[in-house]
């Protein structure tokens, strides 16, 4: 005799962290192909998009923050979702995960600074916030799959996050690395790719938050 199928831990909460993502993904397509010839894939950040023209007079800066708001409040219903679940100790995920939704909507307010410009006040709160942001998921991940939760509906996934976590940890040191190196010894001697690995650390808290999101969906 099977044993019955218990519910999904949210479908609501699960279905708006979806729409989210799937958003924020679709403008990341679109600034991607539409500024190919301005923004360097290989260089350059995802920031620096804020810099890009879609035409005369237009920048894309709305597209920019759109895209970062998209993923926020996507993240914001998957926070929800896990609070929703009530389980004991959940707590300093709920903050972590606090932590990176704020840093996204940061990141869509407060522009970048423009390569070769001066370090300003709002260009430092954008970094700071992107470095919060971006350690805190990978960090939340991991506790949420901390070991011995009873019925923990993260529990069948918990070595794929785990291991999606530590990759987000290690493209971070890695970005983080190359921005220093780039402070020290100047553009013109840039020899880590920063676009290419932001935009590989993009992809995988993209991919980490899918997996996140789908006990918040599926019966188990």
């Amino acid at each position: 005799m099977t044993s019955p199928k218990t519910l999904a831990v949210s479908p609501v909460h699960g279905r708006l962290a979806v729409f989210g993502m799937a958003v924020a993904v679709a403008i990341s397509i679109d600034l991607h192909l539409r500024l190919s010839s301005q923004v360097s894939p290989i260089w350059q950040t995802l920031s620096e998009y804020v810099y890009g023209y879609l035409s005369p007079g237009s920048t894309a800066a709305p597209l920019f923050g759109a895209m970062c708001l998209a993923l926020g409040f996507g993240s914001l219903a998957l926070l929800g979702g896990i609070a929703k679940a009530h389980r004991k100790g959940y707590e300093s995920v709920l903050v972590l995960l606090g932590v990176w939704c704020t840093g996204l909507f940061v990141l869509a307010l407060v522009p970048v600074d423009l390569e070769g410009q001066a370090r300003s006040l709002a260009g430092q709160i954008h970094n700071y916030a992107a470095l919060a942001a971006f350690l805190a998921l990978p960090a939340a991940a991991w506790v949420l799959t901390r070991p011995g939760r009873a019925r923990c509906p993260w529990e069948p996934r918990r070595t794929t996050i785990r291991r999606l976590s530590v990759a987000s940890f290690a493209a971070v040191v890695i970005v983080l690395g190359g921005f220093v190196w780039t402070m020290l010894t100047g553009p013109s001697h840039q020899e880590v790719t920063l676009g290419l690995f932001e935009r590989l650390l993009f992809a995988v808290d993209l991919t980490l938050l899918a997996t996140m999101v789908r006990p918040l969906l599926s019966h188990r």
